[in-house]
């Protein structure tokens, strides 16, 4: 399904969304801050601040348990140019594609995987634009991001943060903040590489037989707010704040290709319509309500659960439980 004719489906929807979130009763703003569990805002970190976060992503499949889980470092490099890196380590995938990849068992679902490293992943967000004003600003940011990871990943729809591809990702971050109410929207693109593997031999005799994989490029859309509950008045920054998020995360993504033989005179490209469900181009949305406590301002606790809205991710099962812990470290005094 094309993006088009799925937002056209859901449009009485999105409209329903839009009048529930911004016409809350007495007309109030909703009480925010920008530090989205699952989403970047358009800022930037302080020029020589250090920050770690700790993350991990957990949802069930079958009997076991999926767990992705990175640990990242943040940089302010200057005033309004930040830089992440990421490791990231899961038990999503195998050593190798799935037996008879991919006429059959895409994706594994159940199969038992071994934990292990997967790769890194790069970011870099530059802030362009800054408005502020007193309890309020607007701001907009670009960022670059890549990946280089080893997996067999077995669906078409791509992801870097998270380890399951390699390749290029960019975009935009519009984020507004007024009051104690802020609302970001991300709109950006990911190129993934070619994933040069091998998928088992069915009958274990005979070697594995080559395989090259395209997956879809895709199209990514984040919508994010956040209210800030607690305190209703600050009276130091030694309080402790808990903030209320809502984040509609999607993607629209192209069909994958697949190159069985790979490099061999006899190499077969599998047509669009034999493949797997999980291989096609599709859209989707997910939402992901969270709390969030921040600790004398500094330690910040994320958690949130995501569920399907709009279609669903074939990537994982929901729902899907997020933690977070992040931690800034300030050098320069001044």
């Amino acid at each position: 399904m094309g993006p088009a004719v799925f937002f056209r489906q859901k449009k009485k929807e999105l409209l329903c969304l839009g009048m529930v979130l911004f016409l809350m009763p007495g007309g109030h703003p909703l009480l925010a801050q920008e530090l989205f569990p699952l989403s970047e805002p358009a800022s930037t970190i302080p020029k020589g601040a250090l920050g770690i976060r700790l993350f991990s992503e957990n949802y069930r499949e079958i009997y076991q348990w999926r767990n992705m889980t990175y640990l990242r470092l943040m940089y302010g490099l200057a005033p309004r140019l930040s830089v992440y890196g990421s490791i990231i380590a899961s038990n999503h995938h195998g050593d190798k594609l799935p037996v008879e990849f991919p006429f059959h068992n895409t994706p594994e679902r159940g199969k038992i995987y071994p934990y292990k490293f997967n790769g890194f992943w790069l970011y870099g967000k530059y802030r362009f634009l800054s408005l502020d004003g007193p309890k309020s600003h607007f701001r907009m940011a670009g960022y670059l991001s890549g990946s280089r990871v080893k997996t067999t990943h077995h669906e078409t729809e791509p992801n870097l943060e998270d380890g399951d591809n390699s390749g290029l990702g960019f975009g935009l971050i519009t984020t507004i903040l007024k009051d104690k109410f802020a609302a970001s929207l991300t709109a950006g693109g990911i190129l993934p590489f070619v994933n040069k593997n091998v998928a088992a031999d069915p009958v274990n005799t005979l070697p594995d037989v080559p395989e090259n994989v395209y997956y879809g490029k895709a199209f990514v859309y984040k919508l994010s707010f956040g209210c800030r509950l607690l305190p209703v008045h600050y009276k130091n920054y030694e309080q402790g704040n808990l903030n209320l998020y809502a984040e509609f995360i999607g993607m629209t993504y192209g069909a994958a290709r697949v190159d069985i033989f790979a490099g061999r005179p006899n190499e077969y490209y599998l047509e669009n319509e034999q493949y797997p469900e999980a291989l096609k181009g599709a859209s989707y949305i997910d939402f992901s309500p969270g709390l969030q406590y921040i600790y004398r301002s500094n330690l910040r606790i994320d958690a949130s659960v995501t569920f399907r809205w709009l279609g669903f991710s074939y990537a994982r099962l929901y729902p899907v439980y997020s933690i977070g812990i992040q931690r800034y470290f300030y050098f320069d005094k001044k």
